[in-house]
């Protein structure tokens, strides 16, 4: 992990496409690292979490170049590695384990269903509607230890087709479904991070299995 943060670190600051490709063969040598975590975590996870027999390491790490055509930030790469484990791999419409590398105290780590579509969205509202109270009691006692925090990024008004006096209105505004935690450069360099990701993944993986279930109802 150490070799990871440094070259992130150093990629930050030459976020360049003269230096990447001087350092090419090292950043091939840092990905085979970050896909060798991938695949133990992978491991981890099935032992308590549904996974596709056939999913590999590659299913779940993203590219390090950005989509720069719409953004006013035209850095070409990532400054980060993204590790997303679903029962199929990396699908940002499906709940997920997902870990965050970045340096400077940056990663975390995360149980979520992020950036839905609209249909996903009215699915998993319609889930809320019927089963919110289930839910919250599920996010209270997640919530009742100090290291998780739910993410709330929501939206201002009333969900179509639902009233304001709604009982899980909050729930529904939501526009994303996440639950996380922080992870700071010091956790990720110890001995016993790996183990203890993997305790965390399996504490929470109920919320994810509430959200699978809605997708599957």
């Amino acid at each position: 992990m150490k070799e990871i943060l440094k070259f992130l670190e150093e990629l930050e600051i030459n976020n360049k496409r003269e230096w990447f490709d001087e350092n090419r063969e090292r950043y091939q040598e840092i990905r085979k690292k970050v896909l060798a975590l991938a695949d133990r975590l992978i491991k981890s996870v099935s032992s308590f979490y549904d996974i596709w027999d056939e999913l590999r390491p590659n299913d779940c790490i993203f590219r390090i170049n950005r989509d720069t055509r719409f953004s006013k930030d035209k850095t070409p790469y990532k400054t980060s590695f993204w590790i997303e484990i679903t029962p199929n791999g990396k699908r940002w419409w499906l709940p997920c384990f997902y870990l965050h590398i970045q340096p400077g105290n940056q990663s975390f780590i995360a149980w979520w269903l992020y950036m839905p579509d609209s249909q996903t969205t009215w699915i998993i509202r319609e889930w809320i509607d019927k089963k919110g109270k289930n839910l919250q009691k599920m996010i209270d006692k997640i919530l009742k230890s100090e290291l998780f925090y739910l993410y709330e990024d929501a939206v201002k008004i009333t969900p179509r087709w639902y009233k304001k006096d709604n009982p899980n209105i909050e729930l529904l505004k939501l526009k994303h479904r996440i639950v996380e935690r922080q992870v700071s450069d010091k956790e990720l360099l110890g001995k016993e991070f790996e183990k203890e990701l993997v305790k965390d993944f399996k504490k929470i993986a109920p919320f994810v299995e509430w959200l699978q279930l809605a997708l599957s109802n």
